[in-house]
């Protein structure tokens, strides 16, 4: 994807200034919002912002962190993820009252756009809004999100570990009592045997 200015749109209309952001990375979109909004609502809600790129990343099968929308299946995965009750077709329903949408069929969803709904951002606000310098901000609230889920991804491997050594001593157990139940038959069976033989031998002694 070519460079951006991330302190500037193309453009000389608002739609045309929100077709540059729409085609920008997930992260450079989340990012156009954290500095248009930080002292509004985005300083609050800058990690939520990182996990919507995140998963968007995860979700974008193609393009990954070079992505800039998902498909339409992708983004009910993206609202469901995050438990929204916003559904796609109420989305672009707003979208399109808006102005935000002027195309009949729209196939994919970019990131700005659940943003615009999700947070009830004026889009044409949101394309003229001064991007502030709020590079340190930004980068502390990703560092952060990156260390809950580094922290996460460990809990899961110890998780992952215990329940392996779980497994592994259940099936242990499970083979020492098959090993103690087969020792025991295997006795009783000699025990049988030993007194049907005890018993043939008294028959015996008894028609001497």
């Amino acid at each position: 994807m070519a460079e951006t200015d991330p302190y500037k749109l193309k453009g000389e209309t608002n739609y045309e200034k929100l077709t540059d952001l729409i085609n920008r990375t997930y992260k450079e979109q989340a990012v156009w919002f954290l500095n248009g909004y930080w002292e509004d609502w985005a300083k609050d809600n800058a990690e939520k912002l990182w996990d919507y790129v995140h998963k968007c990343n995860e979700l974008d099968a193609e393009k990954h962190e070079e992505g800039c929308a998902l498909d339409e299946l992708n983004a009910h995965r993206l609202l469901e993820a995050f438990d929204e009750t916003l559904t796609v077709r109420a989305m672009r329903e707003t979208l399109r009252s808006s102005g935000a949408i002027t195309e009949k069929r729209v196939k994919n969803v970019p990131l700005s756009h659940y943003l615009v709904c999700r947070f009830n951002v004026n889009w044409q606000d949101l394309v003229n809004t001064v991007q502030g310098d709020n590079k340190e901000e930004i980068e502390e609230a990703q560092r952060k999100l990156n260390e809950v889920n580094k922290a996460l991804e460990e809990s899961k491997q110890r998780d992952a570990e215990a329940a392996q050594a779980l497994q592994e001593s259940i099936a242990a157990e499970n083979e020492a009592k098959a090993r103690e139940a087969a020792a025991k038959a295997a006795a009783e069976e000699a025990k049988r045997k030993e007194d049907a033989a005890h018993a043939a031998s008294e028959e015996a002694r008894q028609k001497e």
